[in-house]
C-alpha cells in the first residue's frame, strides 16, 4: 500500500511539475510585450538604451513636477528630466518633441498631449548615437490639465522612424506611471500610488510550490486559464 501511495504521489506531483513549467511561461507572456517597459518615477527602462527619470527626494529639480498656470485652478506646465543613453551602434535614438506622449487618466476619458503643439525638448537630439555617451534632457509639456488623483503616463518612443512613416519602431516604447495628488497648499503632487505599482512575476519553482498547495480540482481550474490566456 505504501509502495502504490509513493507512486501515485511521484506521478502526480511529476505531472503537476510538468504543467507548472510550462504554465509559468504563459503565465510570464500573458499581457507582456518585450518591446514595452513600464516603471515609476525614478525607474531605469532599457530598451534599446537606458532611461532614468529622477525621484524628487534624489533630484527635485529633475523630477517630474506640475505647475499650474497663472490664474488656472487646474491646467498648467508638466516637466520632466530624463537621463538617456544608446546602448546600440546599430540605429541612433531619437530625442525630440514627437518621441513623447503625456497620456491622463489613460483609457476612455483619456487626453493625450504629444508633439510641437504641446511638447519641446532641450537640447533635442534627432540622432542621439553611443558616442554622445549619457545625457540629461529636460521635456516640457505645457497646457496640461490635472487634478487631484488623476493618473498620468509619461511615454518615450526612442526610435527614429522608417522612411515609410510606418514603422515597427513605434511598438517600442517605455512608460512612467504616476498619480497627481494635491498637497495641503493646493500644489498638485506627482508621485507613485498603487497605479504605479508592477506586478511581480511569478518564477517557475514559486508556482510549482503554490500549485501543489492546491485541491485536484483547484489545480484544474488553473490549468484552464492557462489555456483561456494563451
Amino acid at each position: 500500500m505504501s509502495l502504490e501511495f509513493n507512486r501515485r504521489s511521484f506521478l502526480k506531483y511529476s505531472a503537476a511539475a510538468a504543467v507548472a513549467v510550462a504554465g509559468s511561461s504563459l503565465l510570464v507572456g500573458c499581457g507582456e510585450d518585450e518591446y514595452q517597459k513600464t516603471g515609476k518615477i525614478g525607474s531605469t527602462l532599457k530598451l534599446m538604451g537606458t532611461f532614468k527619470t529622477y525621484k524628487s527626494a534624489d533630484e527635485p529639480t529633475k523630477a517630474p513636477a506640475f505647475t499650474l498656470a497663472s490664474g488656472s485652478s487646474d491646467t498648467g506646465t508638466f516637466t520632466c528630466t530624463v537621463n538617456i543613453k544608446c546602448t546600440t551602434k546599430k540605429v541612433p535614438l531619437a530625442v525630440t518633441a514627437d518621441k513623447f506622449l503625456l497620456t491622463v487618466n489613460p483609457g476612455k476619458s483619456e487626453e493625450n498631449y504629444y508633439g510641437d503643439t504641446y511638447v519641446t525638448v532641450n537640447k533635442a537630439d534627432p540622432k542621439f548615437t553611443v558616442d554622445d555617451g549619457e545625457r540629461d534632457f529636460t521635456i516640457t509639456v505645457k497646457d496640461v490639465k490635472l487634478a487631484n488623483g488623476d493618473k498620468v503616463e509619461f511615454i518615450y518612443f526612442p526610435r527614429i522612424q522608417a522612411s515609410s512613416g510606418n514603422s515597427g519602431y513605434t511598438r517600442a516604447f517605455c512608460t512612467w506611471k504616476m498619480t497627481a495628488t494635491k498637497n495641503g497648499s493646493g500644489k498638485i503632487i506627482l508621485g507613485c500610488s498603487l497605479f504605479c505599482t508592477l506586478r511581480p512575476r511569478l518564477t517557475p519553482w514559486a508556482f510549482l510550490f503554490a500549485l501543489l498547495r492546491h485541491s485536484a480540482k483547484m489545480q484544474a481550474r488553473i490549468f484552464s486559464s492557462f489555456v483561456s490566456c494563451a
